[in-house]
């Protein structure tokens, strides 16, 4: 191997290294949180604010849940990765529950000044288990502009997967 072709093999192969490294320092920001939701807290809340997840007649829907959520953060975007499993209570008897959980993933669009400008959601936000059936409560993709104030939302479950729910809960 000549000279010149020896050093150029020494530069391709360092530059090799270098390119992935640079890559990666200017990745995102990571992070990671979680958090919990009490049945304790639901009852504080419903109690105090009339807070609730929905209305059943004789009764209102309470919450409860557990967040693992991963944050990635670029100049221009937020994106978090939020899991969730829960519960959802009748109000006349906390007994009675119903396995609560959801993925998603929630894009915050920064303006230049680091300004939120805009959001977009993604994924299944909730479902519940009824008598061993997986069914989606709330699914699909919304996009949020602040700049413009549009927003566009993909169809989720109607009023009948609802019912279903305070059904369960009777």
């Amino acid at each position: 191997m000549t000279r010149s072709r020896l050093f150029a093999s020494v530069v391709l192969t360092a530059l090799a290294f270098a390119l992935p490294a640079t890559a990666q320092a200017s990745g995102p920001e990571r992070s990671h949180s979680s958090f919990t939701y009490t049945l304790a807290d639901a009852l504080a809340d419903y109690r105090a604010f009339g807070d609730n997840d929905g209305d059943c007649g004789g009764f209102v829907l309470l919450v409860s849940y557990h967040v693992e959520r991963a944050v990635s953060t670029w100049p221009d975007r937020q994106v978090r990765h939020v899991h969730y499993t829960g519960h959802v209570y009748s109000s006349a008897d906390t007994s009675r529950s119903l396995i609560r959980s959801g993925d998603f993933k929630i894009t915050f669009w920064l303006a230049p000044d680091g300004a939120v400008s805009g959001v977009t959601r993604t994924g299944v936000f909730d479902y519940i288990v009824i008598d061993g059936h997986r069914v989606n409560t709330h699914v699909g993709r919304d996009v949020i502009d602040f700049a413009t104030g549009s927003s566009t939302a993909t169809p989720r479950a109607g009023a009948g997967v609802r019912a279903a729910v305070c059904d369960a809960l009777r």
